[in-house]
């Protein structure tokens, strides 16, 4: 109990510090009675955390998704509501062979991309596949989309022929894009720098102009869909500190701001309003990475102290979820996630994990010390120190928070840790370069179909975030990927799961909803299901209010 108290004491600090930075707007906001009057506005702002990387490449950037989605589209379009794939996109309609290696996609005929580039036809689609493929593609999920023959039938119809089974194909062409769609023409007439100074896509949205932290469409009359956006224009601002975010919605700088749950009391005390996505859009999970152990790699590096199962027990088991999830969401929109990568709607669900979880992870401070003087720590580790990043990751502001909360936790059992600042691109090129030994915030956004998980996180190395590599899930994992049959592809992934789960191979957190907070002087509501690595997406739902 005494390191609750310390960590709650922490917490309320932090809480106040951000605060402090506040007070003045909002004494000045509050002393008005209501929050700000706004003028009808054709321009809707939104001030979001920075993709990390502002590049108009999207396939050479992990971090660029809620910066591009306005204006860039994949194939397969997400039911506002509900996510389910819909016709309703640049993809009418799609096949698959029995063995799931032919994947035929039935094209929109008389599509237009943005600034006078012409008709989207089948060459684009081959044209954007090889852009998403080639060496300098970083984009997560790359690896599921490579090895494909793309033929074309005609000028609307394309069919990808791989060598294996992609179960979950439509999963990279859907709201989790990893290819989105460029003009051929475009880049046959300009070459990347047309792209790099204004791409040109399908969407509702077509890009203006373009500056650090600062992006600007307009809106596509007439578009395919038959939907028109509520406001002429949409700005996205990438601003990653929380309180400047509430200082910029509270003043009417901005409109729509993605606050930390932390804060969403303050926003919602002055006036504000929320919107949230239909369904959750998240997992949340510490990696502990540098276990590059596969085939004993010379990477594998066994030295540091969570290469000891006994060590990454002691840490799941020195956090208390439970109170992590009163501060960090007060308001809800999440709950404790038993095991990273596990869906319930996905392959390999096992509801015996849920039931054995608190059993196995529960906050236990006694068997903390007792799994510590088992492992000799500190004094069997030359380097015991625990590295923790803290860094701000598009989608989920609480992220300095949670970490912050780790560190406390960690400390009061008597681990030596350290947090360590580091921006999240860069997390991402150490975690390529397979040099990231570190405990990170990584998140599973959207919860992926099971297979395509295992893909990212735990049979890529390489990856930006598999910090988890060995022989028997390498083995098991490629088994599944080369099944098409659905018990065997299930009965695998459950043994993978239970695998993992024994293994304490990360520190799963929960699952969360996206919340944004809005100011309803200006808009009304906003409808999107969750579907996309930031949460948010179909921008041009956003409504004006009357």
């Amino acid at each position: 109990m005494q390191a609750c108290g310390r960590t709650f004491r922490s917490v309320k600090r932090i809480r106040s510090e951000t605060a402090f930075a506040i007070t003045a707007i909002l004494i000045c906001v509050l002393s008005a009675g209501s929050i700000p009057a706004m003028a009808q506005t054709e321009r809707v702002v939104a001030a979001l955390t920075s993709p990390g990387s502002e590049s108009n490449r999207f396939w050479a950037s992990s971090l660029s998704w809620h910066a591009l989605d306005p204006s860039l589209e994949g194939l397969v379009a997400n039911d506002p509501v509900t996510g389910e794939y819909t016709g309703d996109g640049l993809a009418v309609s799609w096949e698959h062979s029995p063995d799931f290696t032919e994947w035929t996609f039935k094209l929109r005929e008389g599509v237009q991309f943005h600034f006078g580039y012409g008709e989207f036809t089948a060459a684009d689609v081959v044209h954007s596949y090889a852009l998403h493929t080639g060496e300098d593609a970083v984009v997560p999920g790359v690896a599921q989309l490579r090895g494909a023959t793309v033929e074309v039938l005609d000028d609307h119809t394309v069919r990808f022929v791989y060598d294996g089974p992609r179960v979950e194909k439509l999963f990279l062409h859907g709201g989790r894009s990893v290819m989105k769609i460029y003009s051929k023409a475009q880049f046959d007439q300009e070459g990347l720098e047309g792209y790099d100074e204004r791409f040109a896509g399908t969407g509702h949205y077509r890009l203006v102009s373009r500056s650090p932290g600062r992006m600007l469409y307009e809106r596509v009359e007439n578009h395919y869909s038959g939907l028109t956006p509520d406001f002429a224009e949409l700005e996205l601002r990438f601003v990653d500190e929380p309180a400047t975010k509430l200082a910029m919605l509270l003043t009417g700088e901005a409109h729509i701001a993605d606050l930390p749950r932390e804060l969403m009391p303050d926003a919602t005390g002055a006036g504000m309003s929320t919107a949230q996505s239909a369904r959750a859009t998240m997992q949340t999970d510490i990696a502990f990475n540098g276990l590059y152990c596969e085939s004993d790699d010379p990477a594998c590096r066994r030295d540091v102290p969570w290469f000891d199962v006994r060590i990454r027990e002691a840490i799941n088991r020195a956090i208390n979820r439970e109170e992590m999830l009163e501060v960090l969401f007060p308001d809800g929109g999440a709950a404790l996630l038993p095991r990273y990568a596990m869906v319930e709607r996905h392959e390999g669900f096992d509801p015996m994990l849920v039931e054995r979880f608190d059993a196995e992870y529960g906050y236990d401070p006694e068997l903390v010390e007792q799994l510590m003087w088992f492992a000799g720590y500190p004094d069997a580790f030359a380097d015991p120190v625990i590295r923790l990043i803290t860094t701000a990751i598009g989608g989920q502001p609480e992220i300095p928070v949670q970490m912050e909360l780790v560190h406390q936790y960690l400390s009061a059992a008597g681990f030596q840790v350290e947090l360590v600042e580091i921006e999240h691109a860069r997390v991402g090129a150490l975690g390529r370069a397979r040099e990231l030994y570190y405990l990170n915030p990584i998140r599973n956004a959207p919860p992926r179909p099971t297979e395509v998980a295992f893909r990212a996180f735990y049979s890529n190395p390489g990856g930006p975030y598999q910090g988890w590599e060995d022989d028997w899930t390498s083995r098991h994992v490629s088994a599944m990927i080369a099944s098409s049959d659905a018990d065997e592809r299930d009965r695998i992934a459950r043994k993978v799961f239970n695998y993992l789960f024994e293994q304490y191979n990360d520190v799963p957190l929960f699952s969360v909803f996206t919340q944004v907070a809005v100011n309803p002087e200006v808009v009304s509501g906003w409808q999107f299901p969750g579907v996309t690595s930031s949460g948010t997406g179909h921008y041009h739902l956003i409504k004006r209010a009357q």
